[in-house]
């Protein structure tokens, strides 16, 4: 593959913080890289270096950038494209603010042209006949032609539909987090750049755009490096990891899942090399303790042998992976049934987001809730919480019940303080109601922090580090229930394999709303499907729903599909000898709707053959007997499909 740029010797430090010490990579045409490491540790400084504005220190050798460069006037040379991972509003005096027009903000050039068009445009209006106007306005229309001006409009808005943003006059001021985020991801994959950055580009979407993203990227023939903590986006779309260690940039060629695999064999490599090194230091050790007169005589060398063993043993620790020790506090509740809905409703602004809810909460529940932007699952972990009123209906809570809520919605934490006056209130240790105590320091480092950064001001703390200050300030709390609003949002993958481990481990209950496949996967022993306003509860974990919501999913688009296909009552000719128009249209796409409704088909036969059968119970049996009815309908589709080619073709 041609190489698109290559970086040397990259030396970074902000004060005594080292962030690269002389790494260096190459990147390829084509490459789909998912960028790692522990948030503080250079992801986004890496960023802006690609995107030259961050000029790494003067070094010894001297910092390389080598780019590619235009060859014989193909489309070669080196140029980037950052999508950000906060959405920034235009300054008003652009009027930029509707969504149609937001990716002029990100195109200068061709803003600056469409202006002085415009203005060209009035002239004409007043004197449609002056040359120089004229001559002028087929130049800029030139310039703009040249730009791909039209190419890029068209491909931004055709993005936007796809992501289902239909009402392109919405100010983006008034868009959600995830309407926000689509628009992101249409401005990504409309640029023309060589090399697409991508900083966390599935926070706060729905499973339905995230596969459309995903498809998108794995289709590109573009350079793209991710940012993400998805490791299901990772393992999906990339070709090559780089990890950011230890101040060094390490690639390695696969997907992520390729990656974690090669990984664990080398940690179990350094573990088995650390038991022979501990074997022979304990030897070692125990001759170098016998005294100067008993070891006297011995070689010179087995003495520097000693120090060298220490030090590979001191080497191998340090590069074992870290462990955060995250404790989830619970309350030591005996009680099995927590919470009762009876005949719950919720509106807001007369526009109801649910009806006749009923269902109970239980001790060691693992709960994943799940459906698109806007049904309503942060308002029912807010109802669950106490902190909305239900409009009609009834919720029991168990006496005392103690309810922590962790939002997507971070806290502004106070940037003036340190991290040991956040966790410690001033004091050296954190007490716990149940009686155990933990210093500062120590809860501080459990976090993948350095003991040395405790009295850091946060304002000098990375966003990244900022929100995993933020869990650990939250997990001080104890609670019977725990609810967790896209937990994993803006935490690196390191942290997120920790904390899924400890909530799947918890002896309480725990609800997540996430759109982290993996995470939900590892952690969920029970589903919530919202939609509708209804609930549709699932006693599975995730990974046992997924075929379910997948075929749901199939259906919708092959009845949307079916709708915009089919031809409207009014023109419908009733008792005609001869196909009309419409009819002959109808007869020319029904091959092509026959194939779509067996490829629909097969993908359900294909969900069936994933569950385990000599392992079913009523839960699971109830998810194939589903699946097995929308099989058996479009089956019954398609023969109608079939009778129709028939009646059509005999009219021929």
């Amino acid at each position: 593959m041609t190489i698109l740029c290559s970086l040397k010797n990259i030396n970074v430090a902000f004060g005594q913080k080292v962030i690269f010490n002389n790494a260096s990579f190459q990147i390829e045409h084509g490459d789909k890289i998912g960028l790692i490491g522990l948030n503080g540790m250079g992801k986004s400084t890496l960023f802006k270096i690609l995107c030259e504005r961050l000029i790494p220190d003067t070094s010894t050798p001297p910092f390389v950038f080598d780019k590619a460069t235009a060859k014989q006037g193909a489309k070669m040379e080196y140029s980037v494209f950052l999508v950000p991972q906060k959405f920034e509003v235009p300054p008003p005096s652009l009027g930029l603010n509707k969504v149609s027009d937001y990716y002029l903000f990100y195109y200068p050039e061709i803003r600056e042209n469409l202006k002085l068009l415009n203005e060209l445009d009035e002239k004409l209006a007043l004197n449609h006949e002056d040359e120089a106007i004229i001559n002028k306005h087929h130049q800029i229309t030139e310039r703009l032609d040249h730009l791909d001006y039209y190419g890029i409009s068209d491909k931004y808005h055709s993005y936007l539909k796809s992501f289902d943003l239909q009402n392109m006059d919405s100010d983006v001021n008034d868009l959600s987090g995830g309407e926000q985020r689509k628009v992101l991801l249409a401005l990504g994959l409309t640029s023309q750049a060589n090399l697409i950055l991508w900083d966390e580009p599935t926070n706060h979407l729905d499973f339905e755009t995230i596969n459309l993203f995903e498809d998108e990227i794995t289709k590109s023939n573009t350079s793209h490096i991710i940012i993400s903590h998805d490791r299901y986006l990772l393992s999906k779309v990339t070709n090559k990891i780089f990890h950011i260690s230890r101040a060094q940039i390490l690639s390695y060629t696969g997907t992520y899942a390729d990656y974690m695999e090669h990984v664990a064999s080398e940690e179990n490599a350094r573990k088995q090399m650390l038991s022979k090194l501990k074997n022979s230091l304990t030897r070692e050790l125990a001759w170098m303790r016998q005294g100067i007169k008993a070891r006297g005589t011995r070689s010179k060398k087995r003495v520097e042998n000693y120090h060298d063993l220490a030090s590979k043993v001191s080497t191998l620790k340090s590069d074992a992976k870290k462990s955060m020790e995250i404790l989830i506090n619970k309350s030591g509740r005996k009680t099995k049934k927590l919470t009762e809905f009876i005949d719950v409703s919720f509106s807001y602004d007369k526009k109801p987001i649910f009806k006749n809810l009923n269902f109970s909460l239980y001790k060691d529940d693992k709960i994943g809730v799940l459906g698109t932007n806007g049904v309503g699952k942060s308002t029912l972990m807010k109802i669950i919480s106490k902190q909305l009123e239900p409009s009609l209906g009834k919720i029991k809570y168990a006496d005392d019940l103690k309810i922590c809520y962790f939002s997507q919605l971070r806290d502004e934490l106070p940037l003036n303080k340190s991290p040991f006056e956040l966790l410690g209130d001033g004091e050296d240790f954190i007490h716990f109601k149940s009686g155990r105590s933990i210093h500062v320091a120590t809860y501080f480092q459990n976090y993948l922090f350095n003991q040395g950064e405790l009295h850091r001001p946060l304002s000098s703390f990375s966003g990244g580090e900022l929100n995993r200050l933020q869990l650990a300030l939250n997990l001080k709390n104890e609670a019977d229930v725990w609810i967790f609003d896209e937990p994993t949002n803006d935490l690196d993958i390191e942290s997120i394999e920790i904390l899924e481990d400890k909530l799947s481990k918890f002896d309480g209950t725990v609800i997540i709303i996430s759109h982290d496949r993996t995470f939900l996967e590892n952690v969920t022993n029970k589903i919530w499907h919202i939609e509708n306003h209804e609930i549709e509860f699932f006693e599975v974990g995730y990974s046992q729903v997924a075929p379910y919501l997948e075929a749901c999913q199939i259906e919708k688009d092959l009845l949307a599909k079916e709708e915009k296909e089919r031809p409207s009552s009014k023109q419908v000719v009733i008792e005609i000898k001869k196909l009309d128009q419409q009819e002959k249209m109808r007869l020319d796409k029904l091959p092509q709707i026959i194939e779509e409704q067996e490829a629909s088909i097969a993908q359900i036969e294909e969900l069936l053959s994933r569950f385990d059968y000599s392992t079913m119970d009523a839960e699971k049996s109830e998810i194939v007997g589903k699946l097995t009815s929308k099989k058996d309908k479009l089956e019954e589709e398609l023969l109608g499909l079939y009778e129709e080619v028939e009646s059509l073709e005999s009219r021929l």
